[in-house]
């Protein structure tokens, strides 16, 4: 197969797999570009934070009044291309790069995997079969929800499928990791420069793209290193003192960003994204914790498995070494992502979304046993080409994708007709590049505002602004308090007296912030309601999604209620409600706010 027909097999089967969900759109809904984008990109929680970099706005408030806030620490990286293109190309350029990154991630995939079974055909197929059992497990779980299929989808999709940031950017540079350190023997001979400037810089955009990849990646780096080296550390660095300064000034220069961010960020972000204070008890339990959870069921078998596999493949295939060392390091990286977590643990003071380590882990383990098996069946069957399989399974991706995207669209046509007629009044209205205020408690709406180029939320996601806490809190009350809400609703709405698991809206404004589980609380274990104590004792240290808000807070914004004073100027002048939100239970008393367009989902409410 010559190298063009292989790329251009994975060029269709790019197309095969992004294009249905546009392709639906476009067929059924007669919708602008910013409601397809919104309902056909994922994850649109991040678009605010594109908007903003490419503004060069590195602190975003959404509101002119709160521009004195600290840099926001999202990471950078992940989402630098995104930037410069919306900058050009606006909101066109989430589908553009989704179609690019995509293809280039295949294009990587594709050589990393060919790497090892050397025969291009059956590498082909190798990455044809991932997005058949990928498309396959979505079609099934359609109609039966069975939690360890649901496990494997997830699993295959948050790391091989296109969602934005994560994998559509890291996937790429996971897989490039891989791929140049198949060289990294050979390099270290003589110690390549240029190649490990081009590792550390890799190393680098891990850590300020996903940073328990950098974490992960270099002990395997470590583990690489202490196998691979022929010498002693000491005679290494020696010889090649010079060579190791540049590489370290090297890793400076790239991490500056990172750097920077890290030391002018806004603390109360990094609260929201979850980052917690952990002392030594807090270890020694979360250690216990983790090492109980390698020794369930489910994960002692695929450990067991890859050992074993491990074990067969280096003594059955000796003969090809070559090949099977390639194997080998995902083997390795299996053992740094385990051995990484327990390091991380004690020596760290904070921890931040920690579940992430188990998903790396998980992944890894399912992609070894995969790539292992086909090795073996590669080496097992007279493998023969054949231009029409091909096609007809990249048809069949392309066709499963069209019923997939249909059926979702079905299920989702009442959001997506409605959220089509809140574009039409926001253009009718001339609602489009304006310091107008919007409230809204709906994230797509949020969105849709933003890309009309409006810049004024009264509340906005907390994961996309660099807020303090104080400020979203007074915001958040002082708008309910502007509507007539009265303390009796506002007490219903944070369930005062009886905690609730995940109340949707307060989530977004403060994400992690109120994160309950058997490692962490918010607050004291008493401030919280006795029926939710034995959940929250209960739930695994690794559940950051947990969010309890605890009696004493919500207290706190029963007294700001009650003591704020209004200002007219911080009004919102528009409001978009999502009634099936658990704002529904508010009433908008206030006459200056009239009902301008009531439907099955939203209401619009104008300020007089």
């Amino acid at each position: 197969m010559s190298k063009n027909i292989e790329y251009i097999f994975l060029f269709f089967l790019v197309i095969a797999t992004i294009l249905p969900k546009w392709i639906i759109s476009w067929i059924y809904f007669d919708n602008s570009i910013l409601v397809d984008t919104i309902f056909n990109v994922k994850d649109i929680q991040y678009f605010p934070i594109v908007k903003s970099f490419s503004e060069l706005t590195f602190n975003p408030s959404y509101l002119d009044h709160l521009n004195d806030n600290s840099l926001l620490t999202f990471p950078i990286y992940s989402i630098f291309f995104h930037s410069i293109f919306f900058k050009i190309l606006n909101v066109y350029s989430f589908l553009i790069l989704e179609l690019i990154f995509q293809f280039i991630f295949l294009l990587i995939f594709f050589k990393v995997i060919k790497k090892i079974f050397i025969d291009p055909s059956y590498s082909l197929y190798f990455c044809l079969s991932l997005f058949l059992i990928i498309t396959f497990l979505q079609i099934v779980l359609s109609f039966d929800h069975n939690q360890y299929l649901r496990l494997l989808f997830d699993n295959l999709d948050e790391n091989l499928g296109s969602r934005f940031p994560r994998p559509l950017f890291t996937g790429i540079i996971y897989f490039y990791f891989f791929y140049i350190l198949y060289n990294l023997r050979e390099k270290l001979k003589n110690f390549d420069l240029k190649y490990f400037i081009i590792l550390i810089f890799t190393l680098t955009v891990f850590l300020n793209s996903f940073f328990y990849y950098f974490l992960n990646f270099s002990l395997l780096l470590i583990i690489l290193f202490l196998k691979y080296l022929n010498i002693s550390f000491f005679s290494f660095f020696k010889n090649y003192t010079k060579k190791i300064f540049i590489i370290l000034l090297s890793f400076i220069f790239f991490s500056f960003p990172f750097l920077i961010q890290l030391y002018f960020g806004e603390t109360d972000y990094s609260e929201r994204l979850g980052v917690i204070n952990i002392d030594y008890e807090q270890k020694i339990y979360l250690l216990k914790y983790y090492f109980l959870n390698l020794l369930r069921l489910e994960s002692l078998l695929l450990l067991v498995a890859s050992f074993f596999t491990h074990y067969y493949l280096n003594r059955k295939y000796n003969h090809l070494k070559s090949q099977t060392s390639k194997i080998n390091l995902f083997f390795y990286f299996i053992l740094a992502s385990i051995i990484m977590p327990p390091i991380f643990f004690i020596f760290s003071p904070q921890l931040v979304s920690i579940y992430h380590f188990l998903g790396i882990l998980l992944f890894i383990l399912i992609f070894y046993l995969i790539i292992s098996l086909n090795f073996i069946l590669c080496n097992k069957i007279n493998f023969k080409n054949n231009y029409i399989l091909i096609i007809i399974l990249i048809f069949f991706v392309f066709v499963s994708n069209i019923y997939i995207s249909k059926k979702n669209n079905i299920d989702n046509s009442l959001i997506i007709k409605e959220t089509q007629k809140i574009q039409d009044y926001l253009q009718n209205q001339k609602l489009v590049n304006t310091k107008m205020k919007l409230f809204t408690n709906d994230l797509k709406i949020m969105n849709l505002w933003l890309l009309n180029k409006n810049d004024q939320l009264i509340i906005s996601d907390g994961f996309t602004n660099s807020l303090k806490n104080k400020d979203i809190e007074f915001n958040f009350v002082h708008s309910l308090k502007d509507f007539g809400v009265t303390k009796e609703e506002l007490k219903e709405f944070l369930s005062l007296g009886k905690s609730e698991i995940r109340n949707d809206l307060l989530m977004r404004l403060f994400i992690y912030r109120y994160q309950a589980n058997s490692l962490h609380t918010f607050s004291e274990l008493s401030n919280y309601s006795k029926d939710i104590r034995d959940n929250i004792l209960n739930t695994s240290p690794f559940r950051a999604q947990s969010q309890i808000m605890p009696e004493d807070e919500k207290r706190k914004f029963i007294k700001l209620f009650e003591k704020i004073e209004l200002n007219e100027k911080l009004s919102s002048d528009l409001i978009i409600m999502n009634k099936k939100d658990k704002l529904n239970n508010f009433k908008i008393h206030n006459p200056k706010y009239f009902l301008v367009y009531s439907g099955d989902v939203y209401d619009i409410y104008q300020n007089n």
